[in-house]
This record gives structure tokens, sequence and C-alpha cells, in this order.
């Protein structure tokens, strides 16, 4: 059941990473909000692509 997630949740961590530094440069997220989600983003992104990748 946990494989189906891990692509979903990869993907998102990875949406994440990407849309958080353009909100900031657009002034919609402050700086401490910013470096906030982009590490939880990052780390949800390197969890759970390795855990996906190790599966296949």
């Amino acid at each position: 059941m946990a494989k189906k997630w891990l692509p979903a949740l990869s993907l998102i961590s990875l949406a994440g990473c990407l849309a958080v530094p353009v909100l900031h440069f657009l002034g919609k997220l402050s700086s401490d909000s910013y470096k906030l989600v982009f590490l939880a983003a990052s780390v949800g992104w390197f969890v759970f692509a390795t855990l996906w990748a190790r599966r296949k």
C-alpha cells in the first residue's frame, strides 16, 4: 500500500521545492516561512524519492 503513495508524496514534495522560491520571490512568503517550508519540502523529497527508488 505504501508503494502507491510514495510517488505521489515525492512529486508533491518536489512541487513544493519548486513553488516555494517563486512565492518568496513574489513576496507571498516571509523569509522565515520560506526557510521552514522549503526545509520541510526538501526533507520530504529526499525521504520519499529515496524510498520510492529503493522499492522499484
